[in-house]
This record gives structure tokens, C-alpha cells and sequence, in this order.
């Protein structure tokens, strides 16, 4: 007589087997492929890039600079596309961390869409150029573009700084003008964050308003949409969604906002958000707290007024818990986790 269940187990070990070397296998080829691409494409494609959108504004004729320091200069300057907030800063903290540890001058010319300085100025370290500083001479100056990867796999952060030694330790040039955002010091960014920025006056006021009104232990909540409800204008492409679905996503973040605060009811809850309708969906609830301000994304080259933007972030990095709600299409994104790193506060992600 057949053993059915034997068979059954049998049958079950084996399927079990065939999956995890598949997938070992999957996994082994996409090792390859990013080592093959890291090799033979990114180790050469700056070069075409920085042909392509920066050569132009370099020239043998362009004024020297006022200073014979050797500076790594991390540029947003409307030239390329610069990233959000967040992927700028955390890049920030990684050139700053290697620059510290080299000897070398580390310096920001952000000013696209706003001045840096309007909103977040030095703290310890004074990475602002004095005017005649930054050289575009040819011969002086070298603008740099490496494509960055959406993961920080180990793989990568190895390849990162390889480029970076390669190129930030050669004294062929007085100044390398930074345009990518790489990010191989994301486990020091709380420490390096506060030893380069604090607010300007001007946030800091808005912002020990905003806690006053908070009060003690208020938590923090931040959702990123992207385009998904239509009201926002984002870099990133991503579809629209159809009313219907809008309002079953707008709901479904509603009730994990509701379920969080039944977990903390005592305290006031920051709401942040790249979606208005969401924020308008959510200020009614008298826990919620939201800072008044336009929303906007720093990439997008346009007259804002980002004030809103600095001050969430500071503000999450002062709550006592910071959440981030993922439902679905929803982007998990950078802004609230560097914000919790910067506090050094514990973030977590709520998928739904």
C-alpha cells in the first residue's frame, strides 16, 4: 500500500530544495550582474555624464580661486538633478566623514532651490565658502557625477569608496566639485548631521514654537505618497491613482494613524506628509498636530518657500517615536528616518 503522506513530505522537501537554490542561484547572478555593471559601466559612466551636463561651465580662462586649500565641495546648484532633502544630506555626512578623516577642507555650495545657509547654517564645522572660493577653472577644478545606487548593499559601499578614494585623494586638483549623492557613512549620519548643521535663527524660532505647542513626548507619523494621490508634483515618476483607490489608501493610513495614537494617547502627534489631502484629511482629529507651510520637494526648481520642509524635519528629529506608514504603492523613502537618526530616536516603518 502507497504511504500518501510519506510521499506527500517527500514531495514538499523536494519542492523546498528546488526553491532556496533557486533562489541562491537568482541571488548569486544578480551579484554578478552588479559586480559586471559596478566594473564596466559606473567606473566609466561619470565621465560621460560630467561631458554631457558639466563640462561647459569649466574653462582654462574661469578666475582661480582665492584659496590654495584642497576642498571637496558638494554641489546643488540647479545644474543636475540634485535628490531630496534627505539623499542630499546623507550624502553630505558621507563626504564630510571621509573628508575629516583624509585632512581635507569639506565645503557645500547649496543653492538650488534656496540657499542651505537660509535654513540650516554650521554648527561645529564651518563648511560654508567664502566668496572667490569656488573656482571653475579647468585646471584647478574638477566636477565629479557617480550614479549612485537606490540600495546600500555591501557591494556598494565598497565600490563607493573606491571612487571616492580614487578620485577626492588626487592632488591633480585643488577642488572636486561633488555632484552624486553617495551615502557609505549612514551609520554615523545622527553624529556627523549635528556636527554640521543647527538651524538658522529664523527656524529655530518657528521651531521651538512648534514644540511648545507639541508639548513633551509628542510623537511623530510621516506618510510619502509620491504622485499617487495626484496632489503632488514629484521627481520620481510614479502613477496616479484611480478616486476610488485614493480614498481606500487616504483611509487605510487614517486607521494606522488611529491605531498608533490608541498606543499613545496621552501625547500630541506630529503629522507629516507630501500630500495635502492627507494633511487636510487628518487635522481635524485633536491629536494631530501639523505645521502650517506649502509642501515642497527641494528638486523640483521652482519659487517655494521650503521653511516647511526644515521644520518637519527637525521637528521629527525631536519626537520621542517616529513612525513611517508604507501602504501599497507608497514610497518608504529617506526623509523621516534621516530625520530619526539625527535625533538619534529609533524609526519604524509600518507596512500595511
Amino acid at each position: 500500500m502507497v504511504n500518501r503522506t510519506k510521499i506527500r513530505k517527500k514531495r514538499g522537501f523536494f519542492l523546498t530544495f528546488v526553491e532556496n537554490e533557486s533562489m541562491k542561484l537568482h541571488n548569486g547572478l544578480e551579484q554578478i550582474r552588479r559586480f559586471l555593471k559596478n566594473v564596466f559601466v559606473r567606473n566609466y559612466q561619470w565621465k560621460r555624464m560630467v561631458r554631457k551636463h558639466l563640462r561647459r561651465y569649466y574653462s582654462a580662462d574661469a578666475a582661480k580661486s582665492t584659496s590654495s586649500d584642497r576642498i571637496a565641495v558638494c554641489m546643488a546648484d540647479g545644474r543636475m538633478l540634485h535628490g531630496g532633502l534627505a539623499d542630499r544630506l546623507r550624502s553630505y555626512v558621507s563626504y564630510y566623514g571621509f573628508c575629516k578623516e583624509h585632512g581635507l577642507r569639506f565645503a557645500i555650495n547649496f543653492t538650488s532651490p534656496f540657499r542651505l545657509e537660509d535654513y540650516l547654517v554650521p554648527n561645529r564645522y564651518d563648511w560654508t565658502l567664502k566668496p572667490g572660493e569656488l573656482t571653475y577653472n579647468s585646471s584647478d577644478a574638477e566636477p565629479l557625477f557617480f550614479k549612485s545606487s537606490g540600495s546600500m548593499t555591501a557591494m556598494e559601499r565598497k565600490f563607493q569608496l573606491k571612487l571616492v578614494n580614487r578620485y577626492l585623494l588626487d592632488d591633480k586638483y585643488l577642488q572636486h566639485h561633488l555632484y552624486s549623492n553617495f551615502s557609505f557613512e549612514e551609520d554615523k549620519f545622527g553624529e556627523y548631521f549635528n556636527e554640521l548643521f543647527k538651524p538658522s535663527e529664523r527656524i529655530a524660532a518657528i521651531v521651538d514654537r512648534c514644540k511648545s505647542e507639541l508639548g513633551a513626548g509628542y510623537i511623530s507619523i510621516s506618510t510619502r505618497f509620491l504622485e499617487l494621490l495626484g496632489d503632488f508634483k514629484e521627481p520620481k515618476s510614479k502613477r496616479v491613482l484611480s478616486a476610488e483607490e485614493q480614498n481606500s489608501l487616504i483611509e487605510e493610513c487614517r486607521r494606522i494613524v488611529e491605531r498608533i495614537h490608541k498606543e499613545s494617547p496621552d501625547v500630541k502627534i506630529l503629522l507629516t506628509s507630501d500630500s495635502q489631502r492627507f494633511l487636510d484629511s487628518c487635522k481635524n482629529l485633536e491629536y494631530i498636530y501639523i505645521p502650517d507651510g506649502d509642501i515642497a520637494h527641494v528638486d523640483i526648481k521652482e519659487e517655494r518657500d521650503h521653511t516647511k520642509t526644515i521644520v518637519d524635519f527637525l521637528l521629527i528629529s525631536g519626537a520621542s517615536s517616529v513612525y513611517q506608514i508604507k501602504c501599497g504603492e507608497m514610497y518608504d523613502g529617506n526623509f523621516s528616518l534621516r530625520a530619526a537618526q539625527a535625533g538619534g530616536k529609533k524609526h519604524t516603518l509600518v507596512v500595511a
